[in-house]
């Protein structure tokens, strides 16, 4: 059988097919105070600190630096867009208290008018922002989710993004290791925390801090059920296994579009049409059996770029990329889903594979703009809001990941929960 056989049928010779935006998987009021699209002509949101396309939505409070959102709309026309910051609590809840209460300047203000793509065959209109800005600011550290919306109507959404804002008033040393349990520990790492506090005054340790922990930025499975195992004078340790045990994955897969007149990293084929190109895969397979093969990436993320042109931003195509998984049987009690920053490490309808029965395996075709990709095959219990990547990729304890440590202060002044330290660190575990 040829390669473009066991690929998925036929090249695209139309623009972009732009599905619906409703899944069960998302059902619940609105707004949803996560990564969400709420138009099916955007595509290509992202949200980091201003000249590091690769960093995390996190900002020191009162540090000057600034984060950029980009994203691109697909529609002929431009719209007039607004924004606007909400403060929120550790659970991602909206804080009781007046918006003047944590921001300086204007509580809601415009984007500036986007550029349209040029040398694209399909055109979009590229929107970018500067947050903070002159015109608007947080004066509280916190979580805060970014909204932006139609005619100054907050409930017209467009996007919403989660970002960070902290400041240091706690520091936090870490440890990964292998898992304690035999049983998982060449599969499992182990995170330890000590917490100290010289500065803040914390009548109750136990209840007035917070501990959340994320694994490449993943929120679908934060850890927030740490509790300090001793307390000493202004010092927290956590040590209990069950609190920081993260399965410790596999290292993610990736492909290489920047450029279309070759084929690059797991690329099979490229096929030119007249609107749009395809870019079909080399066919994947399931590595939950093989040993810890490393290799590196980044950490589930993607760059737009474009080896041509400098302003990837306007100049990068968009192409729809073809992903096939082989397996001997397709999975029952659940969906099989592409994952990663490209889906806003959710499983996204949009990323939903589909089990093709004649060929054994699950196919997915999906618009992307040019660049460089991480991506995983992540299975979604039926019922359950948390993804398994171990079922597909497989769990190694050697795995390098990327861990985010946040305390936060009940801060029963300002009727607020504050995040009052912050790390960030990348491991990389050996035998």
């Amino acid at each position: 059988m040829c390669l473009m056989s066991v690929l998925l049928g036929c090249a695209s010779t139309g623009p972009l097919d732009l599905p619906a935006q409703e899944d069960p998987y998302y059902d619940g009021p609105l707004p949803r105070f996560t990564d969400q699209v709420y138009s099916p002509t955007v595509r290509t949101v992202q949200l980091y600190k201003q000249g590091f396309a690769l960093s995390q939505p996190i900002l020191e409070l009162g540090s000057g630096d600034r984060l950029e959102l980009h994203f691109d709309d697909l529609q002929d026309q431009a719209e007039y867009l607004s924004y606007t910051l909400v403060h929120c609590d550790a659970d991602w809840r909206p804080s009781d208290v007046p918006k003047g209460q944590y921001l300086e300047g204007a509580f809601t203000d415009y984007l500036p008018p986007p550029r349209l793509s040029f040398n694209t065959l399909q055109p979009y209109f590229h929107y970018a922002l500067e947050v903070p800005n002159d015109r608007m600011r947080p004066t509280r550290s916190g979580n805060y989710l970014l909204k932006v919306f139609r005619d100054n109507d907050e409930e017209d959404l467009v996007l919403t993004r989660r970002l960070l804002v902290f400041e240091q008033q706690v520091w936090i040393d870490t440890q990964v290791q292998a898992s304690r349990n035999v049983e998982e520990r060449n599969s499992a790492q182990q995170l330890d925390l000590t917490i100290r506090y010289p500065g803040l005054d914390v009548p109750d340790p136990f209840g007035d801090l917070r501990v959340v922990a994320l694994q490449n930025m993943r929120w679908d499975a934060a850890h927030s059920g740490f509790k300090p195992r001793f307390v000493r004078t202004n010092e927290l340790i956590y040590d209990f296994p069950d609190a920081g045990l993260f399965p410790g994955n596999n290292e993610w897969r990736n492909f290489d579009v920047k450029d279309l007149r070759f084929r690059h990293q797991q690329v099979a084929s490229i096929v030119n049409g007249p609107r749009l190109t395809d870019v079909f895969l080399v066919p994947d397979t399931k590595r939950n059996i093989r040993v810890y093969f490393e290799q590196p990436d980044i950490n589930g993320r993607f760059l737009v770029q474009h080896v041509e042109f400098d302003d990837p931003d306007r100049n990068a195509d968009y192409v729809n990329v073809h992903f096939t998984l082989k397996l001997d049987a397709p999975l029952y009690g659940g969906g099989v889903y592409v994952y990663g920053a490209l889906s806003d490490f959710q499983c996204r309808k949009e990323f939903r594979m589909t089990w093709d029965r004649e060929r054994d395996l699950y196919h997915l075709t999906v618009p992307l703009k040019q660049g460089f990709y991480d991506y995983a095959y992540a299975f979604l219990p039926d019922g359950s809001e948390v993804s398994d990547l171990t079922r597909l990729e497989g769990s190694h304890f050697q795995t390098e990941n990327e861990y985010l440590v946040l305390v936060y202060f009940n801060d029963y002044q300002l009727r607020m929960q504050r995040l009052v330290g912050l790390r960030s660190f990348a491991t990389r575990m050996r035998n």
